[in-house]
């Protein structure tokens, strides 16, 4: 059993990896909607404000996709799947990047 954790940055692949999601028999997705660390510290601590300078073009959308995928072999497709939606060259370090990974899951209880 694997947990898929997907940062999305790119509002137009939020449908995308959704859409790979249910393909692969995984439609439980939960879509959160986030901010990122500097963004709030901004926001909430003035002080910081001045960082926002040091980031070069900013984080207008995010959105965390969390999925329990009971199958191993499926999990794998998922990602195999989310890395089939990587378009054009990567990203340089200081733009955010969309990101996704499996964490192993030892036990879930259902309630």
């Amino acid at each position: 059993m694997r947990l898929l954790v997907a940062i999305i940055h790119r509002e137009e692949l939020l449908d995308d990896v959704l859409s790979a999601l249910v393909e692969i028999e995984a439609p439980d997705a939960v879509v959160v909607e986030s901010r990122s660390g500097l963004e709030l510290l901004e926001r909430d601590i003035p002080i910081f404000a001045g960082l926002r300078s040091l980031v070069p073009g900013g984080i207008d959308f995010s959105r965390l996709v969390l999925c329990l995928i009971e199958d191993d072999g499926h999990a794998e497709e998922a990602l195999a799947a989310l890395r089939g939606l990587r378009q054009g060259p990567r990203h340089p370090p200081s733009e955010p990047r969309n990101t996704a990974m499996l964490v192993p899951v030892s036990a879930v209880e259902f309630f």
